[in-house]
């Protein structure tokens, strides 16, 4: 039986130079996946929406922003994949360390906010969503450049 198992130990010029230009494939690749500026700041803006609903009156506010918070998400997501022209289809296991962290304190700043209004502190509800905000401004920045990481150093 033939082996066709490849090792960049073997000396084969052939072999180092398609290793040679797999790693700048993944290095172009890599350039196309960094994130546009707007990508995270955008995250970060539908998260602090969803922590400031409390501040607003009326009961069903949180469910649509909820709603208008998953569909500009995905939004975001399409048209990351449109400017970059790459599909974000898997994450590691740091990304979704960070993608549950993101989620974790979504939820616990809702509940400062949600706390903040229940005492009539109304105004105070922006201190919780500017933190939201910057936040997932970070969390995403990191998530992104993560992959990006995983993406260069692949094997």
């Amino acid at each position: 039986m033939e082996n066709n198992k490849v090792s960049d130990e073997s000396g084969n010029p052939r072999v180092l130079q398609v290793l040679d230009e797999l790693r700048s494939d993944r290095e172009r690749l890599a350039e196309h996946l960094r994130a546009p500026k707007w990508l995270a700041p955008g995250f970060g803006l539908i998260a602090a929406a969803y922590v400031s609903t409390p501040a607003f009156p009326g009961e069903q506010i949180g469910d649509v922003v909820l709603v208008v918070a998953l569909g500009a998400s995905i939004l975001l997501i399409s048209n990351y994949r449109r400017a970059t022209g790459i599909k974000i289809s898997r994450f590691g296991a740091r990304e979704w360390v960070m993608f549950a962290a993101s989620v974790l304190s979504s939820w616990v700043l809702l509940s400062v906010s949600l706390g903040l209004a229940a005492t009539g502190l109304h105004g105070w509800v922006a201190a919780p969503a500017f933190a939201a905000f910057a936040l997932m401004t970070w969390l995403a920045s990191v998530i992104y450049s993560s992959m990006r990481e995983r993406l260069l150093h692949a094997r």
